[in-house]
């Protein structure tokens, strides 16, 4: 099983330090880094950032790339810095427009890139995102088979908060390569983003606390241990080290 912890890059010493913690947590063996045009670092600028910065040379760094930020009809931009830098995983999203902003890209639809990055780039992994409430189960399900189908190796979700819609997405994708997304919540606000944003489904024994959150990612990770698939442990707007803490137990880190 392979554990995946998202960092975002809002500053490269801030991004360093996030890995640094990463260390103490031996089945941490990727780094997730999104790509989030408001701060001033690129997903796959930090990647190059914390290539050194304390994760060893078998922790794969993914950077994610927006397809909207790309054209189709010209070589993809990045192929000589990701060989350069070792990169050989990506994560393919659509990307929302910027707020405030012309949008003057050509908006590459994410089935057409991920199929360009593949053919450009044969040697590279590229996933797909996974959204459990984008639409209904039968769509999203067509949706990740164009994916896969255009050259997709495997999926990551968006975040679960109830075990048993991911159980029964995970039914229709055994087999498949998934990181199965968790995030913790903490406070109304963000609970309310995630449902009237994402339309997120929460369960009645959800708590706003660090405990239900830490033991609910403690969950997911039994289960993906069981049953041959991988998480990816998405911590925004909490403390990491007592997150990362609340998950894994100093014996299990001794353990380890």
């Amino acid at each position: 099983m392979e554990v995946s912890l998202e960092i975002v890059p809002r500053d490269v010493s801030h991004l360093q330090k996030d890995v640094q913690i990463s260390r103490s947590y031996p089945a941490i063996n990727c780094i997730n880094i999104p790509d989030l045009p408001r701060f001033s670092i690129r997903s796959w600028e930090g990647c190059a950032a914390v290539k050194d910065a304390g994760k060893d040379s078998n922790t794969a760094l993914i950077p994610h790339l927006r397809a909207r930020d790309f054209s189709l009809s010209e070589p993809f931009p990045l192929a000589g810095f990701f060989r350069e830098q070792g990169i050989r995983r990506t994560l393919v999203i659509a990307g929302d427009p910027e707020p405030g902003k012309s949008d003057n890209y050509q908006n590459s639809p994410t089935v057409e890139f991920i199929k360009k990055i593949k053919a450009e780039m044969p040697e590279m992994e590229v996933y797909a995102a996974f959204d459990p409430y984008r639409n209904n189960i039968r769509y999203e399900l067509d949706y990740l088979a164009a994916k896969e189908e255009a050259g997709a190796v495997g999926f990551m979700s968006q975040p679960f908060f109830d075990l048993r819609l991911l159980e029964i997405y995970a039914e229709y994708l055994e087999g498949k390569k998934i990181f199965w997304g968790v995030s913790p919540v903490l406070t109304r606000g963000n609970q309310q983003y995630w449902e009237s944003r994402n339309r997120a489904i929460f369960p009645r024994s959800f708590r706003l606390d660090i405990a239900w959150n830490a033991a609910f990612a403690r969950r997911a990770m039994d289960y993906c241990r069981r049953n041959g698939f991988n998480l990816y442990l998405m911590p925004i707007k909490v403390d990491l080290k007592t997150y990362l803490s609340g998950i894994w137990t100093e014996s299990e880190l001794s353990a380890e």
